[in-house]
């Protein structure tokens, strides 16, 4: 594969799930389970090791879409709140640099640059040089 070539990842799916279930149960191990699947040895140890706890004792296909669903949905949340990009385009106003801004928010300036001229970019925000 060229360093070019994106590699295309998928989600294990719900019947996967439940194969591996089956499987694990039946004391395959993650090769042949990866092998059936036709997936990644290293896919099926990272979705057992992910899904293996929370104070059970074997692999339950149910709880286990049930988790990845929940962290696909929190995933999704921003880290930084909007009140907080409102005050940190407050300061930005009153010309205070994005080192300045961080000091006080708490926020990287290399994260309030890269907000920046993300919204430079789309028009949400005006460019202002000053000499």
């Amino acid at each position: 594969m060229t360093k070019n070539m994106k590699t295309k990842y998928n989600h294990i799916s719900e019947w996967e799930r439940k194969r591996i279930e089956e499987l694990t149960q039946a004391g395959s191990s993650n090769k042949r389970i990866a092998w059936e699947l036709g997936r990644s040895i290293s896919t099926i140890g990272r979705e057992l090791k992910r899904n293996y706890g929370y104070g059970a004792w074997w692999y339950n296909c149910e709880r286990a879409q049930r988790l990845s669903e929940e962290r696909r949905k929190n995933s999704k949340k921003p880290r930084i709140s909007e009140k907080t990009w409102k005050n940190v385009f407050e300061l930005f106003n009153l010309d205070w640099s994005p080192e300045q801004i961080a000091s006080v928010v708490k926020i990287s300036h290399e994260t309030i640059y890269r907000r920046i001229y993300a919204e430079i970019k789309a028009g949400r925000l005006e460019y202002r040089y000053q000499a």
